[in-house]
């Protein structure tokens, strides 16, 4: 049985072209007017994020899709340019590159131990599931370069996409190779923030299909500079200046009728000069030196690297249609901090020394290796559909303080006779085999039912090594390890009472793998020697329509989620470790709408409401009965507007506008002096005029120069103690950018 492109095997054939239509809700039809079509309707696009082409009206779930060449053209080239886009999103950032992302309100704040969030790029798992590699916090923020668009699936998606699907998936979704023609593209832009500095951006992409046509090669690169906007009252303007550079190279091939090979290697790194935060004051968050200004006595550079090596293969066997997916993988990362504020006041009196400074230092590192294998078919004159499959992941990662570095404030110099004051390193490794499988029946052309179950085995080793000042007298070492299995299930009933529009339920579940825990048993002898898996189950009804002939698209859904056994962080006799305790709910509800009134203009709007709160106390977490999980927004919304219209012959014109409403958010629970963050709104405006071959796009992001926080926690070692580090969201940002294809 081949898999319909775009539509169902129960839809009619005029049905189908409204279904396949769907999927657009979010600006896929600005693609196709960008590139000259008079559309008057809902572009026909698929989403994959189910691990099959679907159109979005027959994913029993909600999808939001975003437009990335909209975006890139916008200017919107990082999750907090779009975040408001995508309802039940919320992030927090402290710098480029290390952002957590959280979907439907599933998070424990920036102390959480493994990511909540799945993140693909195509067939490749991203990042580390374990607690101990910071896989919460160093998620892939990639440039739209070559992209085809992002998809983001929200609920737990334990089945599908195994472990740390908790709260959803975020897949970027990269743009093929073409077997057909030669083509590429050409792009350099500049930019400039208010009270800042200058930024610029130059992208290539290029084709090439082999004579045959059944091999093809794709070629892509980008280096971009974002601007710095934060001063150093000790020294030095716009200290936050980033530069993101990435590439990537595809190649398909098409071996015969029945089998298909996609390869493709991906690299993106991120370098920061310093960090996108002002100081503020711990009662007011009024800052404490002025708009857009810290004190640091030593840089805070950051780096993030990506590497992602994928091959997957699409074939025949029998009766069964075969995709083989081997994913080879590495994330690092390293950050320097100015631990002044906490490590120097509080060591100062203890060597004597006014005026102490420590740089901090850490490094991450994770080496991936996953291999999925599933087979997919249908019987019963294609009213069942069935798949299963397997999946391997290994990883091996190290999460390591090489020193804090002591050093004078007044002059600079380094104390290099003081003793270590701290070296610590934790090494991991993670093994995980899981088994999958679901179905679908179709009781009728308009009822059907679909079931899944996933079950997973997981053997994780642990070593650490921690010695220094803070540490004591006698290095702490520890090897330990720990194995658990868990089992996950997915149940949708998916109705249409019409042609063009669908009903569904779904229950589904989802959950992190425990592991083992970083404490010898004779320093903390209340503290289990391992956590244990937490579990989230969600409970799901929708409504998805395409009305007006077309021109309406409507998605709607409401939740209710149950979170148990959280993982936590917590620390006695002066050791952190995880234990499993509190439980939280969360519930809310989402919808987009897109609309084409007249020919040339399309309207979008979506918005959430999510109310994420502790069920249970969670003493460890400080976590109170009734408390907010933290930084989840209850509102988010945004609306958007494109007009695009002819100029002259074989050139158009477009103006578009977005505006995005983040509300206000908890910075964390009731016994780490939480604080209530400051909802914002951005206002983002658009204009260019384009051919065949040339475009030039101009932008206004962040127009009315709001401040945003994104990111919230003391500098000191007590949690309410001044400073606080405010991540504060680009100001207004002027750019311009022009792009040639051929």
């Amino acid at each position: 049985m081949k898999t319909a492109l775009c539509f169902t095997r129960t839809t009619t054939a005029a049905a189908a072209s409204l279904f396949c239509s769907f999927v657009a809700l979010h600006g896929q039809a600005a693609q196709a007017q960008a590139q000259g079509a008079e559309s008057q309707g809902i572009d026909k696009v698929i989403v994959t994020a189910q691990k099959r082409e679907q159109a979005a009206i027959d994913v029993p779930a909600s999808v939001t899709s975003l437009n990335t060449e909209q975006l890139a053209r916008n200017g919107q080239v990082r999750l907090e340019d779009y975040v408001a886009q995508v309802p039940g999103l919320s992030i927090s950032s402290s710098r480029p590159g290390f952002t957590q992302v959280s979907l439907r309100g599933i998070t424990t704040g920036v102390a959480q131990s493994a990511a909540s969030t799945a993140i693909y790029i195509d067939e490749a798992p991203i990042g580390s599931v374990n607690a101990y590699a910071s896989g919460s916090s160093i998620t892939p923020d990639l440039d739209p370069a070559d992209l085809q668009r992002i998809e983001v699936l929200k609920g737990p998606q334990g089945t599908l996409y195994g472990a740390g699907a908790l709260g959803g998936l975020m897949r970027y979704v990269t743009a093929p190779a073409d077997f057909q023609k030669f083509k590429g593209s050409v792009t350099m832009g500049a930019s400039r923030v208010a009270e800042g500095a200058d930024g610029s951006v130059g992208r290539f992409s290029l084709n090439v299909p082999f004579s045959d046509h059944t091999m093809a090669l794709r070629l892509s690169g980008f280096s971009r500079k974002d601007p710095g906007f934060i001063d150093n009252v000790s020294g030095g303007n716009d200290v936050n200046g980033s530069k993101i550079e990435g590439g990537r190279v595809a190649f398909s091939w098409i071996v015969n009728n029945g089998w298909k090979v996609n390869a493709f290697a991906l690299t993106q790194r991120v370098n920061s000069d310093g960090a996108p935060v002002e100081d503020v004051d711990a009662t007011t968050l009024k800052p404490l030196y002025g708009d857009l200004q810290q004190k640091r006595y030593a840089p805070e550079k950051g780096h993030a690297q990506l590497d992602v090596y994928n091959v997957t293969i699409h074939g025949e066997v029998g009766p069964f249609e075969l995709v083989s997916s081997t994913t080879q993988q590495e994330v690092a990362s390293s950050q320097d901090g100015d631990g002044t504020p906490g490590y120097g006041v509080a060591l100062g009196p203890l060597f004597k020394i006014t005026g102490l400074g420590i740089v901090s230092h850490k490094v991450t590192n994770t080496r991936r290796l996953s291999q999925e294998v599933r087979l997919r078919a249908s019987a019963l004159n294609d009213k069942l559909d069935y798949e299963a499959g397997l999946y391997y992941t290994k990883e091996d990662s190290s999460n390591v303080i090489p020193s804090f570095d002591p050093f004078s404030t007044t002059t600079g110099a380094a104390y290099t006779t003081l003793p270590s004051i701290i070296k610590a390193a934790i090494l991991t490794r993670y093994k995980e085999y899981s088994l999958f499988g679901n179905a679908s029946y179709a009781f009728t052309p308009q009822f059907d039912v679909l079931a899944g179950l996933r079950y997973a085995k997981d053997d994780q080793s642990y070593s650490q090594d921690y010695s220094g000042l803070l540490v004591g007298a006698k290095p702490v070492l520890i090897d330990s390890g720990s194995k658990n299995d868990k089992a996950t299930y997915l149940v949708t009933a998916r109705y249409k009472p019409t042609r063009t529009d669908v009903v569904y339920a779904r229950a589904a579940t989802g959950y992190r793998p425990g592991g083992p825990n970083a404490v010898p048993p004779a320093a903390a002898a209340s503290a289990p020697q391992s956590f244990q898996p937490d579990t989230l189950t969600s409970y799901e009804l929708g409504y998805k329509a395409v009305l007006d002939g077309g021109k309406l698209s409507i998605e709607a859904a409401v939740f209710s989620t149950q979170w148990k056994d959280i993982q936590i962080q917590t620390s006695a006799n002066g050791f952190n470790f995880f234990v499993n305790g509190g439980a939280a709910t969360s519930r809310g509800a989402e919808a987009s709408i897109m609309y084409f009134p007249m020919a040339g203009l399309s309207l979008r709007a979506a918005t959430g409401y999510t109310q994420a709160r502790l069920s249970e106390a969670a003493p460890a977490a400080g976590g109170l009965d009734g408390d907010a999980l933290p930084f989840v927004p209850k509102m988010t919304a945004s609306l958007g507007a494109t007009y695009r219209w002819p100029v002259m012959a074989g050139w158009f014109g477009y103006a578009g506008s977005t505006v995005g409403y983040t509300g206000e958010r908890r910075s964390d629970f009731s016994a780490k002096s939480p604080k209530d963050v400051p909802a914002y709104t951005t206002v983002n405006l658009s204009a260019g005029i384009e051919d065949a071959s040339w475009r030039l796009a101009l932008y206004v992001k962040n127009l009315a120069d709001t401040r945003g926080i994104t990111y919230l926690k003391s500098r000191s070692l007590t949690a309410a103690g001044n400073p606080f580090a405010a991540g504060m969201i680009a100001p207004r940002t002027v750019g311009m950018d022009l792009n040639y294809r051929f």
